[in-house]
């Protein structure tokens, strides 16, 4: 099988569990593989703004599967080439009913992560690095009210990130949101649950940009980690999973490769992308 395309998720996959650091030699990889013409997709649960510049630097890597599928960006001109938004009323009802719980929620919309001034308070009580801290609020916008931001007629609800939920609520909050009809809720770390329109998922955004590119799925070299990945694992003509991933994601991939942190995916480019001068 010949690899043309390379998705990658990002969190417990391409960056090292820190959710900032992007291994040099997986760098070199990804650098290899764009230059033999392979397109590098970033295939992740982050809005565009997320990405980090590392790997928006590297030449050739120009398309992005973000919000989980519900968006599909070129990089180098900005514009949305697939869109998948959360329905406008079941939006608002996510928003309304977890508000009783108090929980830090961004809304993805546009490529743009908003928050509102009560979300900002609960990330300052957080206990998760500065770093990490500081790329959240480096990456986001404030807002009065994220209820009113999805009511407006032109709100494009991408994703709705709930990423610090407390272990004790952790229950109660899947299974409220399991709750609601019509919406896909998955996780990419621990902790948080990502909301969803039902039909968007890396795979069917994945699907539409290698339609747009004319490559198959089995050109397809998928590679992630977390439940949020199954649906473009499933749509690659290969599927690896590094060491750290979930068990069913492991029992999925055609190929185990070494744990984020050991640079798995640069083992993994090597191995299935043979370097040609």
């Amino acid at each position: 099988m010949q690899v043309r395309l390379i998705a990658l998720d990002l969190d417990g996959t391409t960056l090292c569990s820190d959710h900032l650091t992007l291994p040099e030699p997986n760098r070199i990889a990804i650098a290899r593989a764009a230059s033999q013409g392979v397109q590098v997709v970033i295939a992740t649960g982050r809005i565009r703004g997320r990405i980090p510049q590392q790997l928006r630097e590297i030449p050739g890597l120009r398309y992005a599967v973000t919000s989980n599928g519900a968006a599909v960006c070129d990089l180098v001109t900005g514009e949305t080439l697939y869109s998948n938004p959360v329905p406008q009323d079941l939006a608002l009802r996510v928003l309304r009913e977890i508000a009783p719980f108090g929980l830090y929620t961004e809304l993805y919309c546009c490529g743009c992560s908003y928050v509102d001034r009560q979300g900002d308070a609960i990330l300052s009580r957080i206990p998760v690095s500065e770093g990490r801290r500081a790329m959240i609020r480096s990456s986001r916008e404030q807002v009065e009210s994220l209820s009113a931001l999805a009511a407006q007629p032109d709100a494009c609800v991408e994703k709705i990130n709930l990423p610090f939920i407390p272990p004790h609520q952790i229950e109660e909050v899947w299974a409220l949101l399991g709750s609601i009809g019509g919406l896909a809720v998955t996780s990419s770390v621990a902790g948080n649950a990502e909301v969803n329109a039902a039909s968007a998922n890396k795979g069917d955004g994945l699907s539409h940009l290698c339609g747009r590119l004319g490559i198959r799925p089995e050109e397809v070299m998928a590679v992630g980690d977390n439940g949020n990945d199954l649906e473009m694992l499933r749509f690659a003509g290969l599927a690896v999973a590094p060491k750290n991933a979930l068990p069913e994601i492991r029992e999925l991939a055609d190929h185990v490769t070494a744990s984020n942190d050991d640079c798995g995916v640069a083992q993994a480019i090597d191995r299935f992308v043979p370097y040609t001068k």
